[in-house]
Protein backbone atom coordinates (compact mmCIF):
# COMPACT_ATOMS: atom_id res chain seq x y z
CA UNK A 1 0.00 0.00 0.00
CA UNK A 2 1.61 3.32 -1.39
CA UNK A 3 1.85 5.63 1.99
CA UNK A 4 -0.23 8.69 2.76
CA UNK A 5 3.10 10.95 2.35
CA UNK A 6 3.65 10.18 -1.36
CA UNK A 7 -0.52 10.22 -2.13
CA UNK A 8 -0.18 13.57 -1.16
CA UNK A 9 2.78 14.54 -2.89
CA UNK A 10 2.20 13.05 -6.51
CA UNK A 11 -1.24 14.81 -5.73
CA UNK A 12 0.28 18.42 -5.28
CA UNK A 13 2.90 17.91 -8.32
CA UNK A 14 -0.18 17.16 -10.57
CA UNK A 15 -1.50 20.86 -10.32
CA UNK A 16 1.90 22.20 -12.21
CA UNK A 17 2.17 23.52 -15.32
CA UNK A 18 4.33 21.00 -17.05
CA UNK A 19 5.38 18.06 -15.43
CA UNK A 20 8.43 15.78 -15.66
CA UNK A 21 7.84 11.38 -15.49
CA UNK A 22 10.89 9.31 -15.41
CA UNK A 23 11.42 5.89 -14.14
CA UNK A 24 13.99 3.87 -14.01
CA UNK A 25 13.31 0.08 -15.98
CA UNK A 26 14.81 -3.26 -13.93
CA UNK A 27 13.49 -3.00 -10.51
CA UNK A 28 11.02 -0.48 -11.60
CA UNK A 29 8.67 -0.89 -14.68
CA UNK A 30 10.00 -4.61 -14.49
CA UNK A 31 10.84 -6.95 -11.56
CA UNK A 32 14.79 -7.46 -11.10
CA UNK A 33 14.86 -11.48 -12.36
CA UNK A 34 17.58 -13.87 -12.19
CA UNK A 35 18.15 -13.80 -15.93
CA UNK A 36 18.74 -10.11 -17.00
CA UNK A 37 17.21 -11.25 -21.03
CA UNK A 38 13.95 -12.01 -19.24
CA UNK A 39 12.78 -8.51 -17.34
CA UNK A 40 9.58 -8.58 -18.98
CA UNK A 41 8.02 -4.90 -17.66
CA UNK A 42 4.76 -5.01 -15.39
CA UNK A 43 2.10 -3.70 -17.55
CA UNK A 44 -0.23 -1.66 -15.85
CA UNK A 45 3.12 0.79 -15.38
CA UNK A 46 4.00 1.07 -18.69
CA UNK A 47 -0.12 1.26 -19.51
CA UNK A 48 0.21 4.37 -16.80
CA UNK A 49 3.48 5.74 -18.32
CA UNK A 50 2.18 5.74 -21.48
CA UNK A 51 -1.25 7.63 -20.79
CA UNK A 52 0.50 10.89 -19.28
CA UNK A 53 2.77 11.00 -22.27
CA UNK A 54 -0.94 11.27 -23.97
CA UNK A 55 -1.45 14.25 -21.80
CA UNK A 56 -0.75 18.12 -22.34
CA UNK A 57 2.36 19.45 -20.77
CA UNK A 58 3.33 16.15 -19.18
CA UNK A 59 6.72 14.60 -20.78
CA UNK A 60 7.46 11.16 -19.89
CA UNK A 61 11.38 9.04 -19.82
CA UNK A 62 12.18 5.64 -19.40
CA UNK A 63 16.08 6.28 -17.90
CA UNK A 64 17.62 2.68 -18.15
CA UNK A 65 21.51 0.99 -17.57
CA UNK A 66 20.55 -0.86 -20.50
CA UNK A 67 21.66 0.10 -23.68
CA UNK A 68 18.75 2.47 -25.57
CA UNK A 69 17.89 -0.45 -28.42
CA UNK A 70 17.84 -2.77 -25.66
CA UNK A 71 15.51 -0.87 -23.60
CA UNK A 72 13.46 -0.85 -26.43
CA UNK A 73 12.85 -4.28 -27.24
CA UNK A 74 11.57 -4.95 -23.47
CA UNK A 75 9.20 -2.34 -23.54
CA UNK A 76 7.21 -0.97 -26.18
CA UNK A 77 6.25 2.32 -25.92
CA UNK A 78 5.50 5.42 -28.47
CA UNK A 79 8.06 8.26 -29.22
CA UNK A 80 5.95 10.23 -26.91
CA UNK A 81 8.09 8.44 -24.04
CA UNK A 82 11.68 9.22 -24.21
CA UNK A 83 13.85 5.91 -24.10
CA UNK A 84 16.92 7.14 -22.50
CA UNK A 85 20.23 4.07 -22.20
CA UNK A 86 23.65 3.53 -20.83
CA UNK A 87 22.31 4.66 -17.33
CA UNK A 88 22.21 8.72 -19.34
CA UNK A 89 25.82 8.41 -20.95
CA UNK A 90 26.60 9.98 -23.73
CA UNK A 91 29.94 9.31 -26.05
CA UNK A 92 31.15 13.46 -26.56
CA UNK A 93 34.31 12.75 -25.45
CA UNK A 94 34.87 9.29 -27.15
CA UNK A 95 37.08 9.14 -29.83
CA UNK A 96 37.06 7.52 -33.73
CA UNK A 97 37.81 4.12 -32.16
CA UNK A 98 35.04 3.99 -29.82
CA UNK A 99 33.32 0.48 -31.43
CA UNK A 100 36.46 -1.24 -31.35
CA UNK A 101 37.04 -0.08 -27.70
CA UNK A 102 33.71 -1.56 -26.92
CA UNK A 103 34.23 -4.63 -28.51
CA UNK A 104 37.07 -4.82 -26.72
CA UNK A 105 35.74 -4.20 -23.33
CA UNK A 106 33.08 -6.82 -24.05
CA UNK A 107 35.44 -9.35 -24.95
CA UNK A 108 37.61 -8.72 -21.80
CA UNK A 109 35.02 -9.06 -19.73
CA UNK A 110 34.09 -12.03 -21.48
CA UNK A 111 37.32 -13.51 -20.42
CA UNK A 112 36.65 -12.45 -16.60
CA UNK A 113 33.62 -14.09 -16.55
CA UNK A 114 34.99 -17.14 -18.47
CA UNK A 115 36.58 -17.72 -14.46
CA UNK A 116 33.78 -17.63 -12.19
CA UNK A 117 30.52 -19.67 -12.87
CA UNK A 118 27.68 -17.98 -13.48
CA UNK A 119 28.71 -14.79 -14.58
CA UNK A 120 27.04 -12.97 -17.18
CA UNK A 121 28.65 -10.40 -19.65
CA UNK A 122 25.85 -8.08 -21.54
CA UNK A 123 27.33 -5.64 -24.00
CA UNK A 124 26.28 -2.22 -24.44
CA UNK A 125 26.20 0.68 -26.88
CA UNK A 126 28.74 2.65 -24.73
CA UNK A 127 30.65 -0.37 -22.96
CA UNK A 128 29.27 -3.91 -21.03
CA UNK A 129 27.63 -5.25 -18.04
CA UNK A 130 29.25 -7.42 -15.84
CA UNK A 131 26.45 -9.61 -13.92
CA UNK A 132 27.45 -11.96 -10.86
CA UNK A 133 24.26 -12.95 -8.91
CA UNK A 134 24.95 -16.26 -9.77
CA UNK A 135 28.91 -16.16 -8.63
CA UNK A 136 29.49 -17.62 -5.72
CA UNK A 137 32.88 -15.99 -5.16
CA UNK A 138 30.91 -12.35 -5.66
CA UNK A 139 33.70 -9.83 -3.42
CA UNK A 140 36.30 -11.34 -6.19
CA UNK A 141 34.02 -11.53 -9.48
CA UNK A 142 33.31 -7.52 -9.10
CA UNK A 143 36.71 -7.18 -8.40
CA UNK A 144 38.59 -8.59 -11.07
CA UNK A 145 35.72 -7.01 -13.56
CA UNK A 146 36.57 -3.27 -12.38
CA UNK A 147 39.90 -4.16 -12.89
CA UNK A 148 39.52 -4.41 -16.29
CA UNK A 149 38.75 -0.81 -16.46
CA UNK A 150 41.79 0.64 -16.04
CA UNK A 151 43.03 -0.74 -19.71
CA UNK A 152 40.59 0.67 -22.01
CA UNK A 153 39.70 4.43 -19.68
CA UNK A 154 36.31 3.25 -18.74
CA UNK A 155 33.94 4.52 -16.06
CA UNK A 156 33.13 2.05 -13.91
CA UNK A 157 29.22 2.20 -12.64
CA UNK A 158 27.88 -0.42 -10.00
CA UNK A 159 24.51 -1.36 -9.71
CA UNK A 160 22.84 -4.72 -7.82
CA UNK A 161 25.33 -7.25 -8.26
CA UNK A 162 26.46 -6.13 -11.89
CA UNK A 163 29.79 -3.91 -12.63
CA UNK A 164 29.24 -1.60 -15.68
CA UNK A 165 32.36 -0.12 -17.73
CA UNK A 166 31.30 2.62 -19.62
CA UNK A 167 32.88 4.88 -22.29
CA UNK A 168 31.82 8.43 -22.46
CA UNK A 169 30.01 11.36 -19.72
CA UNK A 170 27.01 11.45 -17.92
CA UNK A 171 24.48 10.37 -15.58
CA UNK A 172 21.16 9.84 -14.74
CA UNK A 173 21.26 12.94 -12.45
CA UNK A 174 22.91 14.68 -15.63
CA UNK A 175 19.77 12.99 -18.10
CA UNK A 176 17.30 13.98 -16.34
CA UNK A 177 17.90 17.47 -15.52
CA UNK A 178 19.15 18.01 -19.26
CA UNK A 179 15.12 16.76 -20.34
CA UNK A 180 13.95 19.63 -17.20
CA UNK A 181 15.90 22.20 -19.33
CA UNK A 182 15.34 21.70 -22.56
CA UNK A 183 11.50 20.98 -22.27
CA UNK A 184 11.24 23.87 -19.58
CA UNK A 185 9.43 21.91 -17.08
CA UNK A 186 8.08 22.81 -13.30
CA UNK A 187 8.23 20.00 -11.18
CA UNK A 188 10.11 16.12 -11.85
CA UNK A 189 8.94 13.10 -10.51
CA UNK A 190 11.41 10.48 -10.45
CA UNK A 191 11.16 6.42 -9.01
CA UNK A 192 14.14 4.16 -8.93
CA UNK A 193 15.63 1.09 -7.13
CA UNK A 194 19.24 0.98 -8.37
CA UNK A 195 22.80 2.70 -6.90
CA UNK A 196 22.45 4.64 -10.02
CA UNK A 197 19.08 6.13 -9.37
CA UNK A 198 20.89 8.49 -7.21
CA UNK A 199 22.18 10.26 -9.10
CA UNK A 200 18.89 11.39 -9.82
CA UNK A 201 17.67 12.11 -6.47
CA UNK A 202 20.23 13.75 -6.18
CA UNK A 203 19.54 16.25 -8.95
CA UNK A 204 15.94 16.99 -7.67
CA UNK A 205 14.78 20.17 -5.89
CA UNK A 206 12.32 20.54 -3.16
CA UNK A 207 9.51 20.70 -5.08
CA UNK A 208 10.55 17.52 -6.89
CA UNK A 209 9.07 13.86 -6.22
CA UNK A 210 11.91 10.95 -5.93
CA UNK A 211 10.42 8.19 -5.39
CA UNK A 212 12.69 5.00 -4.09
CA UNK A 213 11.42 1.06 -4.80
CA UNK A 214 12.47 -0.92 -2.45
CA UNK A 215 14.74 -1.42 0.43
CA UNK A 216 18.20 0.43 0.87
CA UNK A 217 19.54 3.99 1.96
CA UNK A 218 18.45 6.45 -0.50
CA UNK A 219 18.34 10.20 -1.04
CA UNK A 220 14.56 9.64 -1.94
CA UNK A 221 12.29 11.27 -0.30
CA UNK A 222 9.63 8.71 -0.51
CA UNK A 223 9.64 5.09 -0.96
CA UNK A 224 7.41 2.33 -2.48
CA UNK A 225 7.91 -1.68 -2.36
CA UNK A 226 8.02 -2.84 -5.82
CA UNK A 227 7.13 -2.66 -9.64
CA UNK A 228 3.24 -2.78 -8.38
CA UNK A 229 3.21 -0.03 -6.54
CA UNK A 230 5.16 1.53 -9.01
CA UNK A 231 2.35 1.21 -10.88
CA UNK A 232 -0.22 2.53 -8.41
CA UNK A 233 1.54 5.71 -8.32
CA UNK A 234 1.62 6.14 -11.97
CA UNK A 235 -1.93 5.75 -12.02
CA UNK A 236 -2.51 8.42 -9.53
CA UNK A 237 -0.68 10.60 -11.44
CA UNK A 238 -2.78 9.76 -14.35
CA UNK A 239 -6.05 9.99 -12.68
CA UNK A 240 -5.06 13.32 -10.96
CA UNK A 241 -3.71 15.48 -14.24
CA UNK A 242 -6.70 13.94 -16.13
CA UNK A 243 -9.15 15.31 -13.87
CA UNK A 244 -7.46 18.93 -14.07
CA UNK A 245 -8.19 18.71 -18.12
CA UNK A 246 -11.87 18.05 -17.71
Amino acid sequence: MIGEELVDALRRVTGVPRLLVACDYDGTLAPIVDDPSAAIPHAPAVAALIGLAELEDVGTAIISGRSRDTLATFVKVPPSVVLIGDHGAWPSDVDSEADQTVAAISEALSAVAADFDGAVVEPKSLGAAFHYRHVSDKDQASAAARAVASRFGARVIEGKQVVELVLGEGDKGAAIRSLQVRESYDCIVFFGDDVTDEDAFAVLGDDDVGVKVGDGPTLARYRVSDPVEVAQSLEILLAERRALTR
